[in-house]
């Protein structure tokens, strides 16, 4: 609804009052309001032509109140926004409603020296005797967009610490040769920008690859850190050569340690020799398996509760793979937010991969077009976001393959 104010006393020409007998005393009252008002206060008619000012008016603009009375109001704004205020202006006049301060647009004033300065306004149609007028309190927000652009220069600069941080904390894994991988990492671009994912590669010697995803529930600086402990621990535990279950019984009485920490984290140990890999999952989403027909289909993996609830066994089963095959492990960021089924998301997923992997050449590009189809607005994620997709070598001639799909 609109909201239209009356000058009192049936004020004509402002400033000729119809009966000044009758209506002095009214005009005086408006008068001295809008002078006492703390905002500049600009009255125009229907026509863009300045009727009243007050002195907060001559302060903020630097004009004689004498030399805007009769002028048009553009006299105090920008050249290059002029032509753009008359539409604007007119288009008010023909669909007046009461406008509040800060109504989302960028609005800039003229001083008369010829220096701008960013404003807020707020409009308001007044019925007179004389017509339509238009009341526009001005107010200058120089010194809070100061203020918000030292806020927004200040988070940058923190972002980019914890960003490093978080990347030193992360670390690069090892190139392993004739181990072909893809990896894709983008931390969230909203808040602190920083969270708990990790991945990693542990060469074990003798065909084998410890493979580590895991994700550490919560955001900031106390999730990253928190991710760098577990990843040293688990990257040493990996090279002792102990089977994923142990490693994620070992991580779990690590995590229950923390005050109030919960990881999901899966753990396989890849044999390229023999065909398989034993996999441990805690809580973690499912590894997806791309066949070399391209085929891609859920590993049935046992999944077990997050790290550090403690005092429930971990179930690692042994799947076999055929040579050429991808192994893909991803974090919750890739497929989980308000408004989407995450199971609907793991399936897009798939069938990304699977038109990937048919149609484009190497992991690279089937990396890419799996973030482009579940990502579509990539500068707007909330949260950490992983995705590794790892090949499967060749087997080695006489290499044994029997005994897949054993839970243990």
């Amino acid at each position: 609804m609109s909201r239209k104010r009356h000058l009192p006393g049936g004020v004509g020409s402002l400033g000729e009052p119809c009966r000044p007998d009758e209506h002095g005393t009214a005009q005086d009252w408006f008068r001295g309001l809008l002078e006492s008002a703390p905002d500049a206060m600009v009255i125009v008619d229907d026509t863009g032509t300045i009727r009243l000012v007050n002195a907060q008016t001559e302060a903020l603009f630097g004009y004689r109140r004498d030399e805007l009375l009769g002028h048009s109001v553009e006299i105090l704004v920008p050249g290059r926004f002029r032509d753009q205020h008359s539409a604007h202006r007119r288009g008010y006049a023909g669909n007046r409603q009461f406008r509040p301060m800060g109504a989302g647009l960028e609005l800039h004033g003229l001083h008369k020296d010829g220096h701008e300065f960013p404003v807020e306004i707020s409009l308001s149609p007044l019925e007179t005797a004389d017509g339509l007028l238009f009341s526009a309190a001005v107010r200058d927000v120089s010194e809070r967009k100061r203020a918000e652009a030292e806020l927004t220069r200040l988070y940058e600069q923190q972002r980019h610490v914890a960003l490093t941080l978080q990347r030193s904390l992360m670390g690069t894994p090892p190139d392993i040769p004739g181990l072909h991988t893809a990896s894709r990492y983008l931390p969230a671009t909203q808040g602190a920008g920083v969270g708990g994912d990790w991945f990693d590669l542990v060469p074990l010697g003798a065909g084998r690859v410890g493979v580590l995803i895991g994700d550490v529930m919560g955001r900031g600086l106390e999730a990253a850190a928190v991710m760098g402990q577990l990843r040293s621990a688990a990257n040493a535990l990996a090279r002792t050569g102990m089977p994923p279950r142990q490693l994620m019984q070992a991580l779990d009485t690590i995590v229950a340690d923390l005050p109030d920490q919960l990881v999901t984290c899966c753990y396989l140990v890849m044999d390229s020799d023999a065909g398989r890999m034993t996999i441990c999952s805690a809580g973690h989403l499912p590894v997806l398996l791309a066949t070399p027909d391209h085929a891609v289909r859920q590993v049935p993996v046992p999944v077990s509760v997050p790290l550090g609830i403690g005092g429930i066994p971990h179930q690692q089963v042994i799947v076999d793979v055929q040579a050429g095959s991808t192994i893909v492990l991803y974090t919750d960021g890739l497929v989980e937010s308000p408004d989407t089924d995450i199971e609907r998301q793991i399936a897009c997923l798939a069938s990304e991969l699977s038109g990937a992997f048919g149609s484009v050449r190497g992991l690279d590009a089937a990396a890419d077009r799996a973030l482009t189809a579940l990502l579509p607005d990539a500068a707007g994620h909330n949260d950490d976001v992983t995705l590794l997709l790892v090949q499967v070598p060749p087997l080695s001639p006489g290499a044994d393959v029997s005994g897949g799909g054993a839970v243990t």
